[in-house]
């Protein structure tokens, strides 16, 4: 996962895309095969948190998953 992130243009991204990143990130590196099923809970510190540790905002943490699970869909079909 280190090389997929390391492979980002974060100082380019807003805290928003770099969730939604993030997630494409991580769900595809769990092997469903092997490895067992995952609730994906994020947080962040950026502007619009007001430079505080929070939960990143529920909507935007499930478009960050549906935008996840359409990144593998398209991976699974080419």
């Amino acid at each position: 996962m280190g090389r997929e992130i390391e492979k980002l243009k974060l100082s380019e991204m807003t805290c928003r895309e770099g969730v939604i990143e993030v997630a494409k990130i991580i769900y595809k590196v769990h092997d469903e095969a092997k490895d067992k099923a995952f609730e994906l809970e994020m947080s962040w510190v950026c502007d619009e948190s007001k430079r505080q540790h929070e939960k990143v905002p529920d909507d935007l943490l499930e478009e960050a998953k549906a935008a996840a699970r359409n990144a593998l869909e398209e991976m699974d079909a080419d």
